[in-house]
């Protein structure tokens, strides 16, 4: 699984500062390897039909420093976080799904 590991991304989340919220201001909080694949069969034709076809499966190394408000940055694409499902089988690894940001 490691050898798979060979994508480099940025997790990525909004910056804190004074009492308003600026609009678009991320900073890099994490940048590990990951595994990046698309979706396969079923997945991918139950995504096609709400219209998410491009979302993508990151495999990384188990983290706990990562949450569902963090974007990933991969290849100069955001990509929003869906969901983090932690691997039962390998418990070393985590699964993100995330989809491409417009």
């Amino acid at each position: 699984m490691l050898n798979d590991m060979r994508y480099r991304i940025k997790f990525q989340k909004k910056k804190e500062g004074g009492r308003l919220p600026v609009e678009g201001d991320y900073e890099t909080v994490v940048e590990c390897w990951a595994k990046a694949e698309g979706l396969k069969g079923r997945e991918y034709y139950a995504a096609a039909a709400v219209q998410k076809e491009k979302t993508i499966k990151f495999t990384i190394r188990h983290r706990e420093d990562i949450n569902e408000h963090m974007r990933i940055l991969f290849q100069n694409q955001l990509y929003e976080i869906e969901s983090i499902i932690p691997n039962y089988s390998r418990k070393n690894f985590t699964m993100i799904r995330a989809k491409a940001v417009e």
